[in-house]
């Protein structure tokens, strides 16, 4: 993934490329103060992260979030974009750059694909 933010134009925060991913402490998640925050659980479809997101959004500190002051919180389709290496790592990339910058590249971006956490 951090491949992929680059790739975007965008900054990992919380990962550096050619790293496993790990579960993220929500204590690294408030000091990295991102702009905008990214959600993509490993082995959740977006639907599933929809319906649990108070899990998230009840932990201490949420609302103090730049990303969720600004409104710039997304949820992705991690399992089919961005956890796993397969031909859909470009897709991952014009989606990130979607969400990051408001570009267009290649398919519009679909609902499916991502959409903000509200």
């Amino acid at each position: 993934m951090p491949e992929q933010m680059t790739c975007a134009g965008g900054e990992p925060l919380l990962a550096a490329p050619g790293e496993h991913t790990k579960p993220m402490s929500w204590e690294a998640v408030r000091a990295a103060r991102p702009d905008v925050l990214l959600v993509l659980p490993c082995g959740f479809p977006p639907e599933r992260t929809v319906r649990e997101r108070e899990v998230l959004t009840s932990l201490p500190g949420w609302d103090e979030l730049p990303a969720v002051r600004s409104g710039a919180v997304w949820v992705l389709d991690g399992p089919s974009y961005f956890n796993r290496p397969c031909p859909r790592v470009v897709r991952g990339a014009e989606v990130l750059a979607h969400v990051l910058h408001g570009v267009e590249a290649g398919e519009p971006v679909s609902m499916a694909e991502a959409f903000l956490l509200r």
